[in-house]
């Protein structure tokens, strides 16, 4: 069998691997984040987020029309999938294409064996690194861009090996042999013309493969560096170095318009010169600039798709590019602020510490195990990196040509964008998902890295075939294995085929409003779900979802106020347009949502139910609290004012009858563990925590100390970590007659949080409440000294010791505190008349010696 059929099949193999176990992985439906409106998107052809993504939405309509079987959640989600194993072929190729830009072709069967297995490791590698498994499961736009960009990496490769398409020597002869010197030159021009020709379409194939992929992800053309000073350092091709500047420079003249600037006069003055540079190329005969220019432009042309869908008003139609005013906006992401990678927004050393973090957690072969203070989980990951770091230094010393394309790409996706993207320490979300381009690249140096180590063995071992084959196929193999491990290390974390918890939310939200409600939510995660149950699986189209984020937006007010379900907004545009911020006599600032809302509800005037969505910020709903009415995942406007405006009736019919919680609780209302949940989705729960934690809070307020006791257990089976509902469940315990259960509550608490002040003063309230008063005098004071900062805790020492009659323990804690926190008027003013406290107070005699060392 030839090598080539080897490597195909091969590379096959990775690929199906790749695919399956994507396919088992796959969510079911939507989840947080973009992933419910690119989902919504594409099934219904919308526009998504600045910059609208057009040809990831046309791609997305075609998935979710596949007559395979699947949801339309699901068939979307499969695009990434099937993207994402492509990309993982892609980098199997790319290395065995650099292995033989390197060493050249196998001559024998273990360099064969090497050329072969070594691809596969970084394969491997990267199918089941952290971040690109993760992105090729949702509908996410990072692995077709990654797919392109390895597209035209390989097309670049195969491009350097006849960058002129010329015949070379071995072929010239043996057509000489086989038809005679002048047939065979004639064969050779005509050869070299159809060699040229397709030396030049490769090339101007990667610049149109890289133009549509603007259309799914603008990072995608980050790999043109690379392909650019490869095709720059190469002398013998079918264009000049001229000709390649010129486009270059018209091509970077497009992306920093979309990406550095605002200055639009900057652009056209660019474009201009651009122009006449194309003219003057022409003119001196060259074609290439101009062809590789109309093809950019036609690849970048499938914008236009935001201009033309825009205009029949679907249902999500982000920035409304209608105009082509609004559609320069929308190419530009202008509803975002300029990047400025001169204003650092936190220091370079901590966002490349950050990176650093999200680095190792790519390539865990099994889970932490930790020997003292040593992880061999972190320090197995140096194993990939010590190839793919080698992989470079060999890349590099032996083939500088190839290992250009793929160095400069790794560089631009990892340092580049630490500079470029300039990330705060205090970030919405993890951003390792725009780093995953740094990844994908490295990937393909551990498997150029494996290769070359390996071949450094074979060649030490070179004297003795037996002993090379003993040692370098034997490693190989195991370095394969290695490859695989993190499959079964980081199977759970990204096994979500059971996880429905982002489509449940949005149900959740939406299931229990009255008919034709308005519900006003935060940001992304409380709003795309919320699209994408409605549009998608047609639930509740009723509601009208009103982003809070978005209503600072002159075009999505305006969206509100004329498309269905309509928005009661009797503004005009231009009175959209003078909406401004103002400052208000509380120092705060009422935005232009904060104005909108108000306008809305005041127009509204009673006739369609309005709701704020718990995840709402308190300085939104604040000027309405009073007349806010809890009912569970919402808040909804009522005519009436009363304190604790809580509907228990409804939160509890919601919770008991309504609301889905799959993957969050099992069965018997117990947390879920079977499924591994991210930070930001645990972060969600703690919406649900709240709204059970206040049925509980009813409850008990009503003497229903039981069904208290029930609902805070609840709450904290959402998120075991909320802090009121561990505070109060003692308390609820304590109640209801569970004294044991309460003690044994609050000791676990003081165990495991030794540094929270109220967990001891809960505790010690047990113990008294029970009769045991020296044991809550002891409780009390070992709180002091676990929480020297919480007064709490020393008012309530001082009280008990005293009524106890420990009149030496009671000053002690006293004069602890105001030694402590001298400032404390009250504390020294106590200490300063003890005595007299203690006497007026508690009944104790004077002491024979003052406190205050023998003065009085």
């Amino acid at each position: 069998m030839s090598d080539r059929t080897l490597r195909r099949l091969l590379a096959a193999a990775v690929f199906f691997a790749s695919l399956l176990a994507y396919v088992a992985t796959m969510p079911p439906t939507t989840s947080f984040w973009d992933s419910g409106e690119f989902i919504a998107t594409s099934y219904i052809l919308g526009i998504p987020h600045s910059p609208g993504t057009p040809l990831y939405v046309l791609v997305g309509r075609v998935f979710s029309m596949l007559p395979i079987g699947m949801s339309v959640a699901e068939r979307v989600n499969f695009l990434s999938v099937v993207f994402g194993a492509l990309g993982v072929l892609l980098t199997y190729l790319i290395s065995a294409s650099a292995l033989r830009f390197m060493f050249g072709r196998p001559v024998d069967k273990l360099t064969r064996f090497i050329h072969l297995a070594a691809p596969a490791v970084g394969a491997f590698y990267l199918a089941f690194s952290d971040t690109y498994w993760r992105d090729s499961t949702e509908a996410e736009v990072y692995s077709l861009s990654a797919f392109v960009m390895g597209l035209c990496t390989l097309l670049a490769l195969r491009w350097l090996a006849n960058p002129s398409g010329a015949v070379d020597e071995e072929r010239r002869r043996a057509l000489v042999e086989e038809k005679g010197e002048q047939e065979a030159a004639r064969t050779v021009e005509r050869l070299n013309r159809q060699g040229a020709s397709h030396a030049r379409n490769l090339v101007l194939l990667i610049v149109y493969l890289l133009s549509m992929g603007i259309g799914f992800h603008l990072g995608t053309i980050l790999v043109y560096g690379g392909v650019f000073l490869a095709l720059l350092a190469v002398r013998e091709k079918t264009f000049s170095n001229f000709e390649l500047l010129v486009f270059t420079f018209g091509m970077a003249v497009v992306v920093a318009d979309m990406t550095m600037h605002k200055q639009s006069n900057l652009t056209v003055i660019g474009l201009v010169i651009f122009a006449v540079l194309v003219v003057w190329s022409v003119m001196r005969g060259g074609r290439f600039a101009l062809w590789a220019s109309l093809l950019f432009a036609l690849g970048i042309s499938v914008h236009l798709f935001l201009y033309i869908r825009s205009g029949l008003n679907p249902a999500i139609d982000e920035v409304d590019p209608e105009t082509w005013r609004a559609l320069y906006a929308h190419l530009r992401r202008e509803q975002y602020p300029p990047m400025n990678i001169l204003n650092r927004k936190a220091s370079l050393f901590f966002q490349l510490g950050h990176f650093w973090g999200y680095y190792k957690q790519q390539f865990r072969m099994f889970n932490d195990l930790f020997i003292g203070p040593f992880n061999l989980a972190m320090a197995a990951v140096m194993i990939p990196t010590f190839l793919g770091l080698y992989g470079v230094w060999e890349g590099f010393r032996r083939e500088k040509k190839s290992w250009i394309v793929i160095f400069s790409s790794l560089l631009l996706n990892s340092l580049g964008l630490i500079l470029f993207l300039n990330f705060s320490d205090h970030e919405v979300r993890e951003r390792d998902y725009f780093y995953g381009g740094g990844f994908y690249f490295f990937t393909m140096f551990i498997g150029i890295g494996t290769g070359s180590f390996l071949m450094l063995l074979r060649s030490q071992a070179r004297e003795a075939a037996r002993d090379a084959f003993r040692s370098v196929v034997p490693l190989g193999a195991v370095l394969l294995v290695f490859s695989m491990l993190p499959a079964h290390a980081q199977w759970h974390e990204h096994d979500r085929s059971d996880n429905y918890i982002a489509r449940d939310y949005a149900y959740n939200m939406l299931a229990a409003l009255e008919p034709d409600a308005i519900i006003f939510t935060n940001g992304d995660n409380d709003t795309f779900p919320l699209w994408y149950i409605q549009t998608v699986e047609k639930f509740r189209e009723d509601v009208r979802v009103a982003n809070l984020s978005l209503l600072n937006t002159n075009w999505y007010i305006e969206q509100l106020r004329d498309e269905y379900p309509k928005v009661p907004i009797s503004l005009s545009d231009p009175e959209i347009e003078r909406l401004r911020p103002i400052a208000l006599r509380s120092g705060g600032v009422a935005w232009k949502r904060d104005l909108a809302v108000q306008h809305i509800i005041q127009e509204n005037n009673w006739k369609q139910p309005v709701y704020f969505a718990v995840t709402v910020p308190q300085e939104v709903w604040k000027p309405y609290a009073d007349y806010l009415e809890m009912q569970g995942m919402v808040r909804r406007l009522v005519p009436y004012k009363k304190e604790f405006n809580n509907n228990y009736f409804l939160m509890a019919r919601n919770f008991r009858d309504i609301y889905s919680f799959r993957g969050v609780l099992d069965g018997e209302m117990k947390a879920d563990d079977s499924m591994y949940k991210d930070a930001d989705t645990r972060g969600m729960f703690i919406n649900f925590a709240v709204a059970a934690f206040q049925l509980g809070q009813g409850n008990y307020l009503d003497g229903n100390y039981e069904e208290a006791v029930r609902w805070t257990e609840l709450s904290l089976e959402f998120s075991p970590g909320f802090e009121f509902s561990e505070q109060y469940l003692g308390l609820y315990l304590m109640n209801a007659g569970r004294n044991e259960e309460a003690l044994a509550h609050y000791e676990k608490l003081v165990r495991e949080k030794p540094g929270v002040g109220k967990h001891w003063l809960m505790l010690s309230s047990v113990y008294e409440r029970t009769g045991d008063m020296p044991r809550a005098l002891a409780v009390l004071l070992e709180g002091t000294k676990a929480v020297p900062n919480e007064r709490t805790l020393f008012e309530y020492g001082f009280r008990l010791a005293a009524m106890l009659g420990q009149r030496d323990i009671a000053v002690d804690v006293v004069k602890r505190w105001v030694e402590s926190h001298p400032a404390d008027k009250q504390f020294a003013d106590l200490y300063r008349d003890i005595d007299r406290v203690l006497e007026q107070e508690y009944g104790f005699g004077r002491a024979a010696d003052s406190i205050d060392g023998g003065t009085q």
